[in-house]
């Protein structure tokens, strides 16, 4: 696909770009199929009763990103990433575009510094208004600040500079928190011979029995990207939320250097246990959302959780990301004797690749990877083909029309045909701007839907 090269904006340029914005993403009718297998009809989630298979359409994809600020995806998708949780309150469309504009395309180096420099002023606007006690003004801020923060840090794989931005953005969010008046509390779940990081977020401080909504993070988040990401929409519904990062993800690969792990059920059981001990859950009630990987495994032996939310439904993580490798090396990639080829010519695409280099770099990192070819063995474990069959929770899978990550669009479709359990199939698209890899940019028009659906049985 051909696409527009859009030069970097300047200022004045940013007119032109929120003009844009609002005629892209305003609100249209949502093109959502669904399949609810043994539940009642429901024109929001089903398609025609004898339909057992999800058969998606595929549409046209990401075009519309072309003419969003920069020519280079990964850019394009961070960028819309920070835009949709502006309604979260992770950001404000001034401030990103601002950001925008003083970034060279392509230049990681001027991403850095920019989403730094931002970072930085509203840290220092947050600390103004906190010690003029202004709190209210000084909590939104700091939510601001962690996001900018976090962007700043995006391409830097555990160097010093990478772990800044991360402490800096996880301070400035326990500084928010603090502000919550006790309705975002950390909290640390014991794990094995450490603890995961996380935080219990619920409508208000009372001990109401609400029911609990596990949330996890994907491939590359955070405990605090999940907060605005669905945390927010979750937490002003009734229910309570705890939020936790598992080895490879956040903290866990950062500060304690613990990479991702197949069997996720050791994560995910310690978690379901300490959520057990928590004042004001309702154990009958409990939900588990997760983002691309992990979540299916976990529940094919965590019994204890009732629902479960999957956003990209990933079937293999190995066979995903062999789609994406060009064909010379997905063809010498499984012979053991073609191991220093394979990572010639993987090097050899990364120096090609903005977005190439960022999704290697970045898995040699949270699996402690030593090569390329070291990277692709140590994600053939990382299957559901074995433990589907087993899953017993009621399951919402869901699926984005142009997801192009790790061949999630056709993975997401072949892990819902393949459960036993009750489920019921969630397909986005183009018409709302919610067609990309777990609806980044559009995180209010996917959290409706999919929480529409498990108020239909959890509502607090």
């Amino acid at each position: 696909m051909t696409r527009a090269r859009i030069p970097t904006p300047v200022p004045a340029q940013a007119i032109l770009v929120l003009v844009f914005l609002a005629l892209t993403m305003a609100p249209q009718a949502l093109a959502v199929s669904g399949i609810d297998s043994q539940a009642a009809a429901n024109p929001q989630h089903r398609g025609a009763a004898s339909e057992q298979t999800a058969t998606p359409s595929r549409d046209d994809g990401e075009r519309y990103l072309d003419k969003f600020l920069f020519h280079e995806r990964p850019f394009l998708f961070q960028t819309l990433w920070r835009a949709g949780v502006i309604a979260t309150g992770g950001g404000d469309l001034g401030e990103i575009l601002t950001v925008a504009s003083q970034i060279t395309d392509g230049d990681t180096e001027s991403w850095r510094q920019a989403w730094n420099g931002m970072a930085m002023k509203l840290r220092a606007n947050a600390d103004a208004f906190l010690a003029s006690g202004h709190t209210q003004s000084a909590m939104q801020a700091y939510f601001r600040a962690t996001n900018a923060f976090r962007a700043a840090g995006v391409y830097e794989y555990g160097d010093e500079r990478g772990v800044l931005a991360w402490q800096e953005g996880r301070d400035t969010f326990m500084k928010a928190a603090a502000l919550s008046k006790g309705c975002i509390q950390p909290v640390r779940i014991p794990y094995e011979q450490t603890t995961l990081p996380g935080y219990l977020a619920t409508p208000d401080n009372s001990r109401k029995k609400r029911p609990l909504f596990l949330l996890q993070t994907g491939l590359d988040g955070t405990a605090e990207d999940l907060y605005f990401l669905l945390g927010v929409e979750i937490v002003k519904r009734g229910y309570a939320c705890l939020i936790f990062e598992g080895p490879g993800q956040g903290e866990m690969i950062i500060k304690q250097g613990l990479p991702f792990r197949p069997d996720w059920e050791k994560v995910v059981t310690p978690v379901v246990d300490f959520a057990m001990t928590l004042p004001g859950v309702d154990a009958g009630r409990m939900a588990i959302f997760g983002p691309s990987m992990s979540v299916p495994r976990a529940l094919a032996f965590e019994k204890r959780i009732k629902w479960g939310i999957v956003d990209g439904g990933v079937w293999s993580v190995y066979d995903g990301t062999l789609k994406q490798l060009p064909e010379a090396i997905r063809k010498i990639v499984d012979s053991p004797d073609q191991a220093a080829t394979v990572d010639a010519l993987v090097t050899q695409e990364m120096g090609k690749s903005l977005g190439f280099r960022h999704a290697i770099n970045q898995r040699l990192w949270i699996f402690k990877a030593e090569s390329p070819s070291d990277l692709f063995r140590k994600l053939k474990p990382y299957t559901v083909a074995d433990t589907v069959g087993t899953i017993e929770a009621e399951m919402l899978v869901v699926n984005s029309s142009a997801d192009k990550v790790n061949d999630s669009f056709a993975q997401a479709k072949l892990f819902y045909n393949a459960l036993v359990s009750r489920k019921t199939y969630l397909e986005f698209d183009a018409s709302q701007g919610a067609q990309s890899h777990c609806q980044v940019g559009a995180p209010l028009v996917a959290s409706e839907n999919m929480l529409n659906w498990l108020d239909e049985r959890a509502k607090p």
